[in-house]
């Protein structure tokens, strides 16, 4: 099984990308600037390779926006729509990180522009008929992780670190109880049994 982890360079992805590994299967690490032999470039914000999903199993986004509230559109919601359309069209599974406050922008002026683009995303990916799961990560630490609390509903606040959030975007992906679920990661002491929580989560 070889999974595609678009952001796989970054600070969340990476973490994603030794998961799957450690798993025992193959990460394709996606970037704008690839290296070495197992990455391939992906530029969400240019047209997508037509063979990119070749031979991929599933797809995982873990991706920073650009600060400009174009260049975030560009990426967090036209790009995510056109990988959303490609995944969809292979019968395969996508997870896309995400954030809380999506249903919240006015809360956060300053990155309205970010969040409105992301919510955006999202929605593309619900349109899609791709098989997904949307996790909206508390703001980011880079703590070790200990546990994890899954909320619906957009209310909270809080911290969240990245190791539990990669931890998250593998099991969704990896899990169809998952699948068409939308929901929020908080930092908890408390481990979590994963296909339990995935379970007991509302479907979009």
């Amino acid at each position: 099984m070889s999974y595609l982890v678009v952001g796989g360079t970054g600070r969340t992805g990476r973490r994603a990308v030794d998961l799957l590994r450690e798993s025992g299967r193959a990460a394709v690490v996606g970037a704008r600037r690839p290296r070495g032999d197992e990455a391939v470039a992906v530029d969400l914000s240019r047209e997508l390779n037509p063979e990119l999903l070749q031979g991929i199993d599933g797809v995982l986004v873990s991706v920073e926006p650009p600060a400009d509230d174009r260049g975030a559109e560009a990426v967090m919601h036209h790009g995510i729509e056109n990988l959303a359309h490609a995944a969809a069209a292979q019968d395969i599974p996508l997870v896309l990180i995400s954030q809380i406050y999506i249903t919240r922008a006015a809360e956060h002026p300053d990155i309205a522009g970010i969040i409105n683009a992301r919510a955006a995303g999202e929605q593309a990916l619900r349109d899609s008929r791709a098989r997904y799961a949307i996790v909206r990560p508390a703001w980011l630490t880079n703590s070790p992780s200990t546990g994890g609390r899954l909320e619906q509903g957009d209310r909270g606040d809080g911290q969240v670190s990245r190791e539990t959030v990669a931890r998250a975007a593998v099991e969704a992906l990896l899990n169809p109880a998952a699948h068409g679920k939308t929901f929020e990661l908080y930092d908890d002491p408390h481990p979590v049994d994963w296909p339990v929580a995935f379970a007991e989560l509302a479907s979009d």
